[in-house]
């Protein structure tokens, strides 16, 4: 029997498909690589000192896991690493028809969307559950954490400012006594007082210049003042950002 002899350009795949995915991964690739960019030179132009050079002494603090959680440059060259990683296996994978690059871009695709379900799934049965934990992770130590870490303040400046609220628990704006610079008993001129972030005019009108100091001694007064008579977000004085 004669065989059909195969062409040595013959692919089982379709190059419409080939190349769509190969043009899909590449933007990944870039994005990846644009992350891990940014990411980098946070982390390094935080760390510079007054001369421009870079201290690499105490670079890299991690003694707990929330050392990387809330090392906002530390996560954008970690997710941008792993986004550059799987992106350019499929991108290489997809054009040269490599099976084993296939295999090891759908097997980590195959994990993130495992992991997707089950928080998904996590959240819904259990969202009371999620939120204090959450709450109790986390908030605590961003609070800890708002002077110490000039990419996570400005993040919490930004979202209480964009998301109109004071705090990031059901205790509103009393979690900022949690830090030692807000707590009453510091000895720091902010103490008693919140974030200019909290406030709902923080620029002054006639210079232009945002206020620093206007949530000074907050704390002190009566519970029942509404925020916005206080100058802060929200609608009652214990809403925070939940």
């Amino acid at each position: 029997m004669n065989r059909r002899r195969t062409p040595n350009n013959f692919t089982y795949v379709s190059s419409c498909v080939k190349y769509m995915i190969f043009l899909l991964n590449f933007a990944f690739w870039l994005f990846g690589g644009v992350l891990i960019g940014i990411g980098t030179y946070a982390f390094l132009d935080k760390w510079r000192d007054g001369t421009g050079q870079v201290d690499w002494h105490g670079l890299i603090k991690l003694e707990t896991i929330y050392d990387i959680v809330l090392n906002i440059s530390l996560i954008l060259i970690i997710a941008g690493s792993v986004v550059f990683i799987v992106s350019f296996a499929g991108c290489v994978g997809a054009l040269r028809e490599n099976t084993c690059l296939l295999k090891f871009y759908s097997l980590f695709l195959l994990i993130f969307f495992l992991l997707e379900m089950a928080v998904a799934i996590m959240g819904f049965v259990f969202p009371h559950t999620m939120q204090s934990m959450l709450e109790e992770s986390f908030t605590d130590k961003i609070i800890h954490t708002y002077r110490d870490d000039a990419d996570l303040q400005n993040l919490i400046d930004f979202a209480q400012r964009e998301f109109h609220c004071c705090g990031l628990s059901s205790e509103g704006y009393m979690d900022w006594s949690k830090n030692e610079y807000f707590n009453c008993s510091s000895p720091s001129v902010e103490q008693c007082g919140v974030p200019f972030s909290c406030c709902i005019n923080d620029t002054d009108i006639t210079s232009g210049l945002v206020n620093f100091m206007c949530g000074h001694k907050v704390q002190q007064l009566s519970i029942n003042i509404d925020n916005r008579a206080l100058g802060l977000y929200a609608g009652e004085l214990k809403h925070g950002c939940e």
